[in-house]
């Protein structure tokens, strides 16, 4: 009883919203940007898909990510416009629209939770090296910071299932998409067990460690989708390359129809 009290505390600490429904809205809105005065922001992006579907879409911008520019000293209105956007669906789901956009080059996330399946474009490093034996280091990264049985938690342990999906790397550091999710039972803020599964979609910045045997080390994290949803497997994954680097400036720009494997 003790452990389940511990892990129902845990999950209110990490996402005080949660009323486990399922709502994107109510868990992960915190995840997404709220900028104070967003029409200072004139940049409009139109996404549209070559099929409708009820997805969930992510504009994440390049210019303010964790790994190109340090959260010391910004306020809360500053991070607020660091986040990634949410966009809002039209034609059922056949596009979507981003209102309200700074100045930059985005990447594209789409989530769909009743496919399960995951699409994204993101450059994980600004100076990834292609020549990096990426495959070896994945399988490195997933040593050091999957689920361990010699240590009490380890990396996010209130996750006790990960999957890492892609990794781009300089050789010293890397980026990866990272998904997790819990398995065992989780409570609600009221004290009701959760009966959907919570998923996180992350990317993580990684270097390798200084001490010897220890692997990779987390360096910072950006949470892209938190939710609880019924189904108790991974999302399947996809890089599609047309995702990737849309610039938008202060007038609209539209891209698509894009086909989604």
């Amino acid at each position: 009883m003790r452990q389940i009290l511990l892990v129902s505390l845990f999950l209110v600490l990490l996402d005080p919203g949660i009323q486990g429904g399922g709502s994107v809205v109510p868990v992960g809105s915190y995840l997404y940007a709220k900028p104070e005065n967003p029409e200072q922001y004139t940049g409009r992006l139109t996404v549209r898909f070559a099929t409708p579907g009820d997805r969930l879409v992510v504009a994440w911008g390049r210019k303010w990510r964790k790994d190109r520019k340090s959260r010391e000293d910004t306020s809360e209105e500053d991070r607020q416009v660091f986040k990634p956007y949410l966009g809002k669906p039209i034609d059922d789901g056949a596009g979507v629209i981003f209102w309200n956009l700074p100045v930059d080059r985005y990447d594209i996330v789409v989530i769909d939770a009743k496919t399960m399946k995951i699409h994204e474009g993101i450059m994980l490093m600004r100076d990834g090296d292609p020549q990096q034996p990426n495959e070896q280091f994945l399988e490195e990264v997933r040593k050091s910071l999957g689920p361990r049985t010699d240590i009490i938690g380890g990396w996010e342990g209130f996750f006790d299932n990960k999957e890492f999906d892609r990794l781009e790397s300089n050789g010293v550091r890397a980026g990866v998409v990272v998904q997790q999710m819990r398995l065992g039972t989780a409570l609600a803020e009221s004290g009701a067990v959760l009966k959907g599964c919570i998923h996180s979609i992350d990317v993580v910045w990684v270097e390798r460690a200084k001490v010897e045997g220890v692997g990779w080390q987390v360096v910072s994290r950006q949470q892209l989708y938190r939710d609880e949803i019924p189904a108790r497997t991974f999302f399947t994954h996809a890089y599609v390359p047309e995702l990737s680097g849309i610039r938008v400036g202060t007038q609209p720009k539209e891209i698509g129809p894009i086909a989604l494997p």
